[in-house]
Parts: structure tokens; C-alpha cells; sequence
């Protein structure tokens, strides 16, 4: 797993703060997918870079998890 996961409550308090739903969210350190969750649940788009092959199989495992691709 990641070895510093970005705490969810955090990442979502960011969002709601700083965008509007139907808004584009980036996190150009993607790491394991949290800003793309939040960013989902709260009703944004979101897209994010990430440099690290392995981290990015970490994000999409936790999509995929919660079905957020669907």
C-alpha cells in the first residue's frame, strides 16, 4: 500500500471548500486515489498525474473498489 495515505476527512474539507459540484478537481500527486474519491463523492470530476506506476495501480485498485468507474 501507500505509505502515506492523504487522511479522506481532509481532502474532502479542501474540496468542499474550494470547488463546486460538477467542478474539475487535479491532484498532480495522485498517490493512492483519496482526492479522486472525495472528489467523486462529493459530485466533481476529478483527473490526477501520477509519476509512480505502482501508486497509480494503488489509486485505480481503490476506484475500482467502490465502483467509482462505473
Amino acid at each position: 500500500s501507500h505509505p502515506a495515505v492523504f487522511p479522506e476527512q481532509l481532502a474532502h474539507d479542501h474540496i468542499v471548500t474550494w470547488s463546486n459540484p460538477g467542478d474539475i478537481v487535479y491532484d498532480p500527486f495522485l498517490g493512492s486515489g483519496t482526492t479522486a474519491l472525495m472528489a467523486k463523492k462529493t459530485n466533481r470530476l476529478w483527473v490526477g498525474s501520477e509519476i509512480s506506476y505502482e501508486y497509480a495501480e494503488i489509486a485505480n485498485a481503490r476506484l475500482l473498489e467502490v465502483d467509482l468507474f462505473a
